[in-house]
């Protein structure tokens, strides 16, 4: 039994935190025999004897079989289906006077919105628009402009650090294109570069809506569909990157995913002292942020929802399973089966108990067979 105490604290322990949920099946169903062992619902005798046949008359109403069959324990967390970590794209001053609607595809030349009627166009790169680029600048930068417009199928310059006069005359073309006043030169906002391409998330300002400097006017988010949820760090390696799981979506359908981020986040300092000096959080309260990408997409309107995310975390092939509520609590310690004879009669016969999952247990013992029919709770 103290094994099982040990467990069933833990399982209390992790009740208690409201900030995630995680569900341990072998620990859950160990914590309802305990319950039922030492309550004793009526079906739950204790037995002084585990081969002393019994009276016909008070064999169980209920029984189930001895089956051999593989058994899985998982492990499941709860997160949120999404689009990953969305990226703010700011405003500089002005009226907003057009707005990529949501869930549109943002790529290299897509327009996110126009301030004044001056268009704001995403661009692909790592390098963020730090300064407004015209003829004489030269940089990294200037490279990643270049690239870019050669991309979108502008020619006559070179793609490289230095913005000419021909790499001027191929801004200006583009301009004319995309409805920009013809200036052949590039300012601070007038592109935003991402990483990659995305596509467009919630959307923060209303056509009309005067904006200010560095206020968000929409966001842009990953293509994929992601299951984002926090683990505790004992966890992170059954969620590495790479591993594969099971999103259960509601409704119960599932989806195959691929955990593609874990990463640790250590938790904000508890409040200061006196002084003012903060005391470091403990390791204990780190958690790990994990994105779990879908492998094909779902619903849409599915966006938003709670997910849970189940991994396997061991399994046992070709071994004796009944159901959890076959298991009986003996006097002496330890659980047996009540085995139903061809005749009615019964006997307990003492098992010893293997991986927990689903309901279902793995057991073990001289006597027990598949194909056996034993009782369970339930009359």
């Amino acid at each position: 039994m103290t094994a099982t105490l040990d467990h069933q604290d833990d399982l209390d322990a992790e009740l208690d935190r409201p900030r995630r949920r995680r569900t341990r099946l072998l620990w859950l169903t160990l914590g309802v025999i305990g319950v039922a062992g030492a309550g004793g619902a009526y079906w739950y005798t204790t037995q002084d004897d585990g081969g002393r046949p019994a009276d016909a008359a008070t064999g169980p109403a209920a029984t189930a079989e001895v089956v051999r069959d593989t058994i899985a324990a998982t492990e499941t967390w709860s997160g949120t289906l999404g689009h990953g970590d969305a990226l703010g794209i700011p405003a500089a001053q002005g009226t907003l006077t057009r707005v990529a609607a949501a869930d549109t595809e943002v790529t290299r030349g897509t327009e996110l919105f126009r301030l004044d009627e001056r268009p704001v166009t995403a661009l692909l790169g790592v390098i963020p628009m730090y300064r407004d680029l015209g003829p004489g600048d030269e940089g990294i930068d200037v490279e990643q402009l270049e690239a870019n417009l050669a991309a979108l199928g502008y020619t006559g310059f070179t793609a490289d650090d230095e913005y000419t006069d021909n790499t001027a005359e191929a801004v200006e073309e583009w301009q004319e294109d995309i409805g920009a006043d013809e200036t052949g030169t590039v300012g601070r906002s007038d592109v935003v570069f991402l990483p990659e391409g995305g596509r467009v998330g919630t959307v923060h300002a209303a056509v009309g809506s005067t904006v200010t400097p560095g206020s968000p006017v929409l966001e842009v988010t990953g293509t994929d569909q992601v299951a984002t949820l926090e683990v505790d760090v004992a966890d992170r390696d059954l969620l590495a990157v790479g591993t594969a799981v099971t999103v259960v979506l509601p409704g119960g359908a599932e989806a195959a995913g691929t955990v593609t981020a874990a990463t640790v986040v250590e938790a904000p300092p508890a409040g200061g002292g006196a002084a003012g000096e903060e005391e470091a959080a403990s390791a204990e309260d780190a958690v790990v942020e994990v994105e779990v990408t879908l492998a094909d997409p779902v619903d849409p309107a599915l966006v938003g929802s709670p997910v849970d995310v189940v991994r396997p975390v061991d399994e046992r092939a070709d071994v004796l399973v009944v159901p959890v509520t076959a298991l009986l609590a003996m006097s002496g310690g330890g659980y047996g089966l009540e085995v139903v004879a061809g005749d009615g009669t019964t006997s307990v016969v003492p098992v010893e108990l293997g991986l927990f999952a689903d309901g279902r247990v793995e057991v073990t013992g001289d006597g027990i067979a598949e194909g056996d029919v034993v009782g369970v709770a339930g009359r």
